[in-house]
């Protein structure tokens, strides 16, 4: 007996093409084909959440 899903598939993963590196000079990290970024985590700018509620006071960063 072979079961299938019920309803569509989902679509694939977007694929950001296969031998990628960081884009910064000098580095030679290998990216996924499925990460979407241009840098490294290394390289990457850090961002933090803004979680709703949750506001940092003013010079606490």
């Amino acid at each position: 007996m072979k079961a299938t899903r019920p309803g569509h598939l989902p679509p694939p993963s977007p694929d950001h093409g296969q031998g990628r590196v960081c884009a910064v000079p000098g580095c030679a990290t290998r990216l996924s084909r499925y990460n979407p970024k241009r840098n490294c985590w290394l390289h990457t700018e850090i961002t933090f959440p803004n979680y709703r509620g949750k506001r940092l006071a003013p010079g606490k960063a």
